[in-house]
């Protein structure tokens, strides 16, 4: 397995498994999740793999594009005295492969490149996903916020 920085031909594999992360996520866990938000995002994909503030990486089996994940460095909230914070915006790994260490790989590489930038690095999470909860959590995330919603 090879884990590599996402290059613009790569845009419609990564775009594919985020449509299924979209699909996947409003399924099993939250279906306010936009289904087409990768299909119909597809700018953000593209200057998401040309932005600085931004890391686009892909994890390659056999020179097939096996998962992906995309972070950022963004300004945290005022009240915070923390300037700057990476966050994981999306990740995925074809569920066929998982636990074969691609998605550790894929985090391990983001912590890296946050060390670099930052001192704090974040993930949202859905509630109900429980596996991608521990998963995180064996990476060294623990709860910093809880964020309760409600139907109106």
């Amino acid at each position: 397995m090879e884990i590599r920085t996402a290059t613009i031909q790569d845009v419609d594999k990564v775009i594919e498994l985020s449509s299924q992360l979209c699909i996947n996520e409003h399924k099993y866990y939250d279906n306010t999740v936009d289904i087409h938000f990768a299909q119909n995002n597809q700018e953000f994909f593209k200057n998401s793999i040309s932005n600085n503030d931004f890391l686009a990486i892909v994890a390659i089996i056999e020179d097939n594009i096996v998962g992906f994940l995309i972070g950022s460095i963004s300004e945290t909230e005022k009240y915070r005295n923390l300037d700057k914070i990476s966050e994981i915006f999306s990740m995925f790994v074809n569920p066929e492969i998982r636990s074969q260490g691609i998605g550790n790989n894929l985090v391990k590489h983001f912590l890296q490149w946050s060390k670099d930038r930052v001192k704090r690095a974040k993930v949202v999470v859905s509630a109900p996903n429980k596996r991608g909860i521990e998963f995180y959590r064996k990476a060294g995330f623990i709860e910093h916020e809880i964020v309760l919603e409600r139907n109106l």
